[in-house]
């Protein structure tokens, strides 16, 4: 690796699945509005497209559970050493890790370890407000700033780490809400079946959502039904899946690229618990939350778990403001019996769609990308100065000992 020239920044991020590479793409290209910053790391095709000089692709290994992390635990500490050897031979000024707490904590612990080691800043906390609140202690002595996405956040931590220096920069998908434009709803019920975008989470929600909206059109023949890819490879896997299934009388399109605008055009949605929760809650979409995990992973989660909701929605109401369905409660009858309930009382559900805006509301407003790129610009700035200012105690400690030498 060439050495950095005069007055170029490097920025390294780590960003490993598909919902954490969009908002270091988002991240990204705001920083690439300083044309003298380089961007290297790894994450997936939407950062590398931001233009990040790519090391791997980190999103294509992401895993679900702690039965999927065992099994690919020896693939995932090769990649952890072959990325802390990619990040000493960058020498980046910042490290942005974004998200993906089980691979990134154990980087920033091996980065902070390193003497005259990169700024490191975290984007988007770890849910540790949710479960092992003790990480914030560790966190605190690991991290030089914390970009949050929930208002909420920094007063916790301001109670559970108040030396870290944290942030709340605002949820990224008000700006994807702003950048585009409000469809009408259709005149036909539209229902978006949204397993979420990891392999484990697709192979086990997709079946699910599938039977599902063949047992709402057995009732409601006139219900359309829609599913978003977040690009080829997704599809794919999608419509293999869907060719297992016979969906005589559904109608069903698979759309690339997540766009909030198909979302306003639904009636509502059924979704898995994550980022496309709150991203249904930005279209003031009535949903149904579904997840279901291996029940090793989910009895361990409940032992861990300090929260009595799983969906963000939820979490940011403090009540039951949508439905969840975990577990064996995510079966196909349960879930058209409740599809069917919302689609046939608007008056419901738009009582649903009011409380579900008034959380999208905490989210804040637009402007995340670029309140965050700011904050790594001045991490990046206060880490050059104290590496001028090193080098400069470093070259005053020399000439006082030579001058001492040449004295005597």
């Amino acid at each position: 690796m060439s050495e950095a020239r005069e007055g170029e920044s490097r920025v390294y991020i780590v960003a490993g699945e598909a919902s954490g590479d969009r908002l270091a793409a988002d991240l990204l290209r705001e920083l690439k509005k300083d044309k003298k910053l380089r961007a290297f790391g790894v994450g997936g095709p939407m950062l590398k497209a931001a233009g990040q000089e790519q090391f791997l692709d980190l999103a294509k290994h992401a895993v679900v559970g702690l039965t999927d992390v065992i099994r690919n635990l020896p693939k995932f500490l090769k990649i952890f050493r072959d990325v802390k050897h990619d990040i000493a031979e960058v020498n980046p000024d910042v490290v942005v890790l974004v998200d993906y707490p089980g691979f990134n904590l154990r980087l920033a612990k091996a980065l902070h370890a390193e003497k005259n080691g990169p700024a490191i800043v975290y984007y988007v906390s770890p849910q540790v407000w949710a479960w092992k609140a003790g990480r914030a202690k560790f966190m605190e002595k690991i991290l030089e700033r914390l970009l949050v996405i929930f208002p909420f956040e920094v007063d916790w931590f301001a109670r559970h780490a108040p030396s870290l220096r944290t942030k709340w920069v605002g949820h990224p998908l008000a700006d994807r809400w702003i950048q585009q434009s409000h469809a009408e709803r259709d005149e036909v019920p539209c229902v978006a079946l949204l397993p979420g975008s990891r392999v484990k989470e697709i192979t086990k929600h997709w079946p699910i959502l599938l039977k599902t909206a063949r047992r709402i059109v057995q009732e409601e023949r006139s219900v359309r039904f829609i599913s978003m890819a977040t690009d080829y490879e997704m599809r794919q896997r999608l419509e293999e899946i869907w060719a297992k299934y016979p969906m005589s009388g559904v109608s069903l399109d698979i759309i690339t690229g997540q766009s909030l605008t198909q979302l306003t055009r639904c009636s509502m949605a059924i979704v898995a618990s994550g980022t496309a929760t709150l991203e249904c809650a930005m279209a003031g979409l009535p949903m149904l939350v579904i997840y279901k995990a291996s029940w090793l992973t989910y009895w361990v989660g409940r032992m861990l778990v300090k929260l009595p909701y799983l969906s963000m929605v939820n979490v940011l109401a403090g009540e039951k403001v949508v439905p969840e369905f975990l577990q064996g409660a995510a079966e196909p009858e349960r879930l058209g019996k409740a599809a069917l309930q919302i689609l046939r009382n608007p008056k419901g559900a738009e009582g649903m769609a009011s409380r579900i805006r008034d959380v999208a509301k905490k989210l804040g407003g637009p402007g995340a990308a670029a309140r965050a790129a700011s904050e790594v610009e001045d991490a990046t700035r206060q880490r050059k100065s104290l590496v001028v200012a090193a080098k400069k105690s470093l070259g005053d400690g020399e000439k006082g000992s030579g001058g001492g030498a040449q004295g005597a």
